[in-house]
C-alpha cells in the first residue's frame, strides 16, 4: 500500500466505496437494468445516497458514481508517479511524455519489480511451451500480496467497466488498444507493438526482441480485468468486434463533439437564433476538450458522449433561467440539472460574461444540493463513516 494519504484514498474513494458495497453481489444484481418513471430512461443496477448533499438520485448520482470512479483510478501519486488507488498506473510513455501515446493507463504494478519476472521466463523454452504460458500467464506467474490486491482491484475494475457499458454509460478508460482492448476480442496483436505503445524507450532498446516484463505482466493483469467484465457482459461474443469497435461503444468519443451534442439540443424559453445561445455554442468552441469534459460532467455526470446521436437516450435542454433576468442576469451563475441532462441559462448580455461565468461554475461545483435541504444530523452522519 502506499503511504497514509494513498491508503485513506483506497480505503474512502468512491470505487472502493463501491466496491466494498457491491463485493457481495452476483454478477446478475449487476445486469439488471431498471429504468424508473421520471429518470430520462437511465438503466440502473442500484440507487446512489450521496451523505450530506440535498440530492435524489434520479439518474444524475448513478452517472456520477461512475463518472467519480473513474476518474479516481486515473488519480497519479505526484511523488511516486504510480496511480494512487493501486489499479491503474500511467504508462511510461505517459510518465515521460515520450513517444505517440502519452496519455494511457496500464494495469498497476503496485510497486512491484518485473526483474523477477524475466527470470521466470526462460527464453530457452520452446515456441509452444510459451504461447501456453503466454495464455495461461494469470495461473503460471507467481504471485504475492502485492499482485492479489491488484488482481482484486481489477476484477471489480472490470465489473464496474461491464456495468457502466450495460446502462449506457461510456467511461474515461484510456487503455492501450494492443494491450488491452485488441486482446480481449481476439485480435492479431505483436508484442513489440504492445511495447511501444507501453514504453517507447524500452521499444528502442529492446532491438527487436520478443519478451518484455512489462508486456508480460500487462497480459498476467488482463485476465483479471476480463474476469470481472464476464460477470456482466457475455464476453464471448466480443469477437465479434475489432478492438477499436470495443474501445468505442465502451469508451464512447474521447473528444467532445460540439456539433454531435448541438444536434440533440431542445430549447426551452430560448430559440436557437437568439444571441446567447450564440454565445454559448462559440464559448463551447473555444473550449479545451478537457474543459469540455468538465462542462458534461456539470450538466450531465459524466464526461465523455455517445458515438452517435441514436445512442442518446435523452436530448440535451437549454431553458432560460427565469429567476434571474434583465439587470441580474450578467450576476448570475449557470444551474444544472445532471439527472435530466439540461443547463439553466441566463440571458447574458455578452459571451465575454457567459464565459467567465461557465468557466467559474464548471470548475468549482462539485456538489448536488437542489432536491432538497439536509440537515446536520445527516451531514454528521457522513463524517462518522469517515
Amino acid at each position: 500500500m502506499g503511504g497514509t494519504g494513498n491508503g485513506a484514498k483506497r480505503k474512502y474513494s468512491v470505487f472502493a466505496q463501491l466496491h466494498n458495497e457491491t463485493k457481495g453481489w452476483g454478477g446478475a444484481a449487476l445486469r439488471r437494468g431498471y429504468v424508473a418513471k421520471g429518470h430520462g430512461g437511465q438503466r440502473r443496477a442500484f440507487k446512489v445516497k450521496l451523505i450530506g448533499e440535498g440530492v435524489n438520485d434520479y439518474s444524475g448520482p448513478y452517472r456520477e458514481a461512475f463518472t467519480d470512479a473513474f476518474t479516481e483510478v486515473r488519480n497519479v501519486d505526484p511523488t511516486s508517479l504510480r496511480g494512487s488507488l493501486g489499479v491503474l498506473d500511467p504508462t511510461p510513455n505517459n510518465s515521460a511524455d515520450l513517444g505517440e501515446n502519452r496519455d494511457l493507463f496500464m494495469f498497476s504494478l503496485n510497486g512491484r519489480d518485473l526483474s523477477a519476472t524475466k527470470s521466470f521466463v526462460d527464453k530457452n523454452v520452446s515456441d509452444e511451451e510459451l504461447r501456453i504460458r503466454k495464455s495461461f500467464s494469470s495461473l503460471t506467474s507467481p504471485r504475492d500480496e502485492a499482485s492479489r490486491e491488484v488482481d482484486e482491484a481489477l476484477v471489480f475494475l472490470g465489473r464496474v467497466t461491464g456495468t457502466a457499458y450495460r446502462h449506457g454509460i461510456p467511461v474515461d478508460l484510456p487503455m492501450p488498444l494492443q494491450t488491452v482492448w485488441k486482446p480481449i476480442v481476439e485480435e492479431e496483436s505483436k508484442d513489440q507493438d504492445r511495447l511501444r505503445e507501453l514504453d517507447e524507450l524500452a521499444f528502442r532498446l529492446s532491438k527487436g526482441g520478443d519478451f518484455s516484463p512489462l508486456v508480460w505482466w500487462q497480459q498476467r493483469m488482463l485476465n483479471s480485468f476480463v474476469e470481472g467484465m464476464s460477470n456482466v457482459l457475455p464476453v464471448e461474443i466480443l469477437t465479434l468486434l475489432d478492438g477499436e469497435e470495443l474501445r468505442g461503444l465502451v469508451c464512447g468519443n474521447e473528444d467532445v463533439d460540439v456539433d454531435l451534442l448541438r444536434s440533440v439540443v431542445e430549447y426551452e424559453g430560448y430559440d436557437e437564433k437568439d444571441d446567447v445561445i450564440q454565445f454559448f455554442w462559440d464559448t463551447l468552441r473555444e473550449l479545451t476538450n478537457s474543459e469540455r469534459k468538465l462542462f458534461l460532467q456539470f450538466v450531465w455526470a459524466r464526461t465523455r458522449l455517445p458515438l452517435k446521436k441514436s445512442d442518446f437516450e435523452a436530448p440535451f435542454k437549454i431553458q432560460r433561467d427565469s429567476g434571474n433576468t434583465g439587470g441580474k442576469a450578467d450576476a448570475a451563475l449557470p444551474s444544472a440539472s445532471t439527472c435530466f441532462f439540461s443547463l439553466a441559462l441566463p440571458e447574458y448580455t455578452n459571451k465575454s460574461v457567459l464565459k467567465d461565468k461557465l468557466l467559474f461554475a464548471i470548475n468549482n461545483v462539485t456538489t448536488m444540493e437542489t432536491d432538497f435541504q439536509t440537515n446536520s444530523a445527516e451531514i454528521a452522519e457522513g463524517y462518522r463513516a469517515f
